[in-house]
């Protein structure tokens, strides 16, 4: 996929991510956005719908343009960006409302099918006089909120195994503590129990011994 496309379902997310707010606080910027342009280009130039060159409903997986043809509204994306920092019970956050010229119907679609260039949303909005966010005019901004992303997700992950060796140590000394205060209650405890003292009077609190020691 061009690194112009970004899809629809995952522009809060990266919006939020680049600079660094809340997806609520992302999507409220976009639905903003999205109502400045429905203004100038709806209210005042009378056009009905967004150009297919912007937003369109492509495949799933794929940017390439659906095989029903499809029309997207200003309303259709106002609701969605709405739904996003105000959310209700009954709204679905992963679809999208837009219309089905090829079944003559509205229609719910996933929001994971609908995309749109970032180049040219820019273009589009410098045209109605508005300053588009540098995140949607920049592919190296978006690269980078992935990059950020990716990045905070493997910091999640190196807490989490720092977080499971600590709590090893600690149950090491309990473990030590354990077989130094309590009296054993019949053979096996008082064999692991010395098995335990040995190891920690020649290795100290040496990995992996000590935990060959314990398992035992």
């Amino acid at each position: 996929m061009n690194d112009d496309v970004i899809r629809l379902s995952t522009l809060v997310p990266e919006y939020a991510c680049h600079y660094k707010v809340s997806p609520q606080e992302a999507a409220y910027a976009l639905h903003e956005l999205i109502v400045g342009l429905y203004s100038e280009y709806h209210v005042k130039r009378v056009e009905m719908v967004v150009p297919g060159h912007v937003f369109w409903v492509g495949r799933v997986g794929d940017s390439q343009c659906s095989q029903k043809t499809y029309k997207i509204f200003f309303n259709g994306l106002i609701e969605y960006f709405n739904n996003l920092f105000c959310p209700s019970t009954e709204a679905d956050i992963s679809l999208f409302r837009c219309y089905c010229v090829s079944e003559s119907e509205a229609k719910d679609i996933p929001a994971g099918i609908v995309y749109l260039s970032g180049a040219a949303l820019g273009n589009w909005a410098l045209g109605a006089g508005i300053e588009p966010p540098e995140f949607i005019l920049s592919s190296n901004a978006r690269d980078g909120a992935k990059k950020d992303k990716s990045a905070s997700e493997l910091k999640e992950q190196e807490m989490g195994t720092i977080s499971k060796i600590m709590n090893g140590f600690v149950n090491i000394i309990k473990e030590v503590d354990k077989a130094h205060r309590e009296l054993p209650v019949d053979y096996d405890s008082k064999k692991r129990a010395d098995k335990i003292k040995n190891h920690v009077f020649r290795e100290g609190l040496k990995y992996p011994p000590i935990f060959e020691a314990l398992a035992a």
